[in-house]
């Protein structure tokens, strides 16, 4: 019967299927094979490190391929990439599927080299090559350029370089020259686009980009390397077509003014925007405000500030109070819990660790009395903060989310798969807790517990945001990824992307109408 299925069947097929049961089915005929292979091979995603993808909806981000890594070592991923090499060298037919490859920042240069060669001659449906750091394989880009709905203008190195060559900027603006303008619509670039286009490109038509990915770097050109006055982001791209917009600062020093130097304030013109990312920036609540003011058809807010910033509660109302409100559909964000975390801190003559219990359930009274009382506090002097390494090891909830993330990380969860860098992260918290307490008494389940003990203490802010964000489809609050789901009586709660095995929302109340009053 699988025989039989046309090819358009199959893609939608493909979309409610994992990544190893789309591998399983090459196994079940020549047919199956030759219907499913496509598929696997059109978007690659080249990780090196385990991908994580979700549990409590494995097919979340499942459009990608990905590299079957299960051990946290360089040569282990380079070998995995130089199999797919080969195989796409030795098929033409598989080669010829590809369309989308994005990459990861540190894979093996040489080897991006030998996929560019093989994708040259063998990949004419290839559309995008994304997210390399390093400028070595721009002239080899330069032979599919033509074709790519995608320019990305690599950085001069991986980190900010206190001279960059003067070969550099010439070498873009040739890749630039390759580039078929009509065909583009997405632009990673690691400079002020519009210093770069006024002088090394002004020939180039206004792009109508749909997804724009800024990395403001401090990289030390010559003097004379922008001679010209520099384009406005409007002169640069149309205002009309841009929707997604991603702003990465890689400035540690606070005394610089990254929204001044880079002229944010002109992307504010782009009203039409659906997706913003602003990254590692020091906090300016103004920009931030003048954005939501903007920006009234917002789909997707990620904001992950610099010092772990967390947006004020003038700037939350703006927020719901805006046309976007109701537009939003996944919003990231750092901002005070309306309830204290299960452990924090309290500061003063002598600082001590508090144990919150806002929420009474069965499971979390059992991680509060088994777990917090029993192997962290189980004294009145273990309360008591004695020094800066009692912070980390006592105060667990910071350690699982920010310290030693339990989490994969991923900038959407819904679109690219998580990635881990360590073996099982709870494990590893597990073990760096037992030896620092000299005694074997945690295991990956207590941390998993206290997870989700975590998630129940968060129940209100969640609330918060439901309330206020009525098609949130996801939500991610101080690093605690969810989706957003309806229970009984289509009561919304938010239930974990990862570890949500063994979770029960405290959030669904149980409701009682005739027919089971008196079941």
């Amino acid at each position: 019967m699988l025989e039989r299925l046309a090819f358009e069947t199959w893609n939608e097929l493909a979309k409610y299927l994992t990544q190893d049961e789309r591998v399983a089915l090459t196994y079940v005929s020549s047919k199956v094979r030759l219907a499913i292979s496509p598929i696997l091979y059109r978007n690659l995603f080249l990780n090196e490190e385990p991908c994580v993808f979700s549990d409590s909806n494995p097919l979340l981000a499942n459009s990608w391929s990905v590299l079957c890594i299960t051990e946290h070592k360089n040569e282990y991923a380079d070998q995995k990439l130089s199999c797919l090499i080969r195989t796409l060298q030795e098929s033409p037919f598989l080669s010829s599927n590809v369309e989308v490859v994005h990459c990861t920042w540190h894979l093996d240069i040489a080897l991006l080299r030998d996929l560019l060669a093989v994708l040259v001659h063998n990949a004419p449906n290839l559309r995008h090559f994304r997210n390399f750091l390093t400028p070595a394989i721009i002239d080899d880009l330069k032979k599919v350029a033509p074709q790519l709905q995608s320019l990305d203008l690599p950085p001069p190195g991986v980190l900010p370089q206190g001279q960059v060559a003067g070969s550099y900027l010439p070498r873009l603006a040739s890749l630039v020259r390759c580039s078929s303008f009509e065909n583009i619509t997405a632009l990673n670039i690691y400079m002020d686009p519009g210093e770069f286009f006024s002088n090394y490109a002004p020939w180039a038509p206004k792009l109508r980009l749909r997804e724009l990915s800024l990395s403001l770097r401090g990289d030390n050109y010559e003097p004379d390397s922008f001679p010209k006055a520099r384009y406005t982001y409007s002169d640069v791209f149309d205002v009309r077509y841009l929707e997604s917009l991603t702003i990465l600062s890689w400035f540690e020093e606070e005394n610089i003014d990254v929204y001044e130097k880079y002229h944010l304030h002109e992307l504010l013109k782009f009203q039409n925007l659906k997706e913003l990312t602003l990254l590692s920036f020091y906090a300016n609540d103004g920009f931030l405000r003048e954005c939501i003011q903007s920006f009234p058809l917002l789909r997707r807010l990620r904001l992950d500030y610099m010092l772990g910033h967390m947006i004020d509660q003038g700037t939350l109302t703006l927020l719901s109070q805006s046309p976007a409100h109701l537009s939003l559909q996944y919003l990231d964000l750092k901002c005070s819990p309306l309830e204290p975390y299960l452990v924090t801190v309290v500061r003063g003559r002598t600082a001590r660790f508090e144990i919150n219990e806002s929420c009474v359930c069965p499971a979390c009274r059992d991680v509060v009395q088994n777990i917090l009382r029993k192997k962290i506090f189980s004294t009145q002097s273990s309360y008591l903060v004695k020094g800066l390494e009692d912070i980390p090891n006592r105060d667990v909830i910071t350690r699982i989310i920010s310290l030693s993330p339990i989490i994969p990380y991923t900038p959407f969860v819904d679109i690219r798969p998580g990635q881990s860098y360590i073996n099982d992260p709870a494990k590893a918290v597990a073990s760096t807790l037992n030896k620092a307490f000299g005694q074997d008494v945690f295991a990956v389940e207590d941390i998993i517990k206290i997870y989700h003990a975590h998630l129940h203490s968060l129940r209100r802010t969640f609330g918060y945001f439901l309330q206020r964000f009525p098609n949130l489809a996801f939500l991610n609050i101080n690093d605690v990824p969810t989706s957003v789901q309806e229970g009984l009586g289509g009561q919304k709660y938010n239930l974990p992307i990862y570890h949500s095995q063994g979770y029960r929302t405290n959030q669904v109340y149980e409701l009682v109408d005739d027919d089971n009053l008196f079941a």
